[in-house]
């Protein structure tokens, strides 16, 4: 494998020079954040940092492999989503019209760039043998299909906090190109590499420190879409054979966060009769900041907890860990979100009025 680090270091500066040159040209195309009802953040913030590490990432593919072998798909459909994304961002889209175009971007990506899960773990041959290879090829492509839109728009649902979708984002990218580089994926870890190199260059802006005591720039519905769609189809591309793969259910592990407070989201929406897209404070992110948490520290928690839960990805696999153990053990993330969403919501010092309110 060739020597990567010009490449991610030219990544990631190609990402600080755009998101500062944008941040300078976001105004007049628009592409700001203003405070509101929904938005308690001070002054006009830009939000260009998608279309920036899109474009960083895109030109660092070029220069990597000029033909993109077997990325036109890929970057085609992303392409796709942050121009719905961007779209969003300036004139704030109906739901339906960004999942149709979703929708349309995800089937583009897995069924013309042939990329679908196969690797279901150690029960595979069983489910072969039990439904027929054809029956169970479609299952896998719907799958994978639904998982690709499910997956950008949790990462779209989870950027509330400064910080947060691009840590989120960035520990997965760091944990998915090391189990790409353990199975011997060497495309693979480039390609990831280059977008971590570009999320980091990024959160160079988005970042709340002690010299900054809010986000400079953020990413917009543009890059945390985009984010969600490219982790998505790196974990496909990972679980699909004949080379070798890392089992589906195991690389859940990388995004149970945000995969988990999605669904619970919708639940809980749909169980108090009210639209899955409908805004409030149900965010596990609001939760903790219900709870007194500062902003800052909020984010680092659940940015630690998501790599935390990622690290069990990687060390499971290097350590042979059987597949059936790590798939039930999601069911360990899963009971304590929702323990904790559970004991939060009932709280008193939480009023509903205060949950049912219009998120920031």
């Amino acid at each position: 494998m060739p020597d990567l680090t010009p490449h991610l270091l030219n990544g990631f500066l190609l990402a600080v020079v755009l998101v500062a040159w944008m941040q300078r040209i976001a105004p007049r195309l628009g592409l700001v954040d203003r405070p509101s009802e929904r938005k308690r953040h001070e002054g006009v913030v830009p939000r260009c940092g998608g279309l920036a590490m899109f474009a960083a990432y895109g030109i660092g593919l070029l220069v990597l492999d000029r033909a993109l072998t077997g990325l036109w798909a890929f970057i085609g459909g992303l392409a796709v989503i942050v121009a719905a994304g961007v779209l969003d961002d300036r004139l704030d889209l109906r739901p339906i019209t960004r999942l149709l175009t979703q929708t349309f971007a995800a089937i583009a990506i897995v069924v013309l760039g042939q990329h679908r899960i196969t690797d279901l773990g150690e029960g595979t041959p069983g489910l072969v043998a039990m439904m027929g290879e054809p029956l169970l090829s479609a299952i896998c492509l719907v799958t994978s299909i639904v998982f690709l839109i499910g997956l950008t728009n949790a990462f779209n649902m989870i950027d509330g906090l400064d910080g947060l979708a691009g840590g989120i984002a960035a520990g997965a990218l760091f944990w998915l190109a090391l189990l790409a580089s353990f199975v011997g994926r060497a495309d693979l870890v480039a390609q990831i590499g280059l977008l971590l190199a570009a999320v980091l260059g990024f959160l160079v802006f988005n970042t709340r420190h002690r010299w900054r005591p809010q986000a400079a720039v953020f990413m917009g519905d543009a890059g945390s879409t985009m984010l969600g769609a490219a982790i998505a189809y790196f974990i496909i591309e990972l679980c699909s054979g004949p080379r070798p793969s890392v089992p589906f259910p195991v690389l859940l592990w990388i995004c149970i966060i945000p995969v988990v407070d999605t669904l619970s989201l919708i639940v809980r929406r749909l169980f108090a009769g009210r639209s899955p897209f409908s805004p409030d404070r149900w965010h596990l992110h609001h939760l903790l900041l219900d709870l007194g948490m500062p902003h800052a520290l909020a984010a680092i928690v659940m940015v630690g907890l998501s790599t935390i839960l990622g690290a069990v990805a990687y060390v499971g696999t290097v350590l042979l860990v059987p597949n059936a153990v790590l798939t039930i053990g999601l069911l360990v993330p899963v009971a304590v979100h929702l323990g904790f969403v559970r004991a939060v919501l009932r709280r008193d010092r939480v009023p509903a009025a205060r949950r049912l309110a219009p998120e920031p």
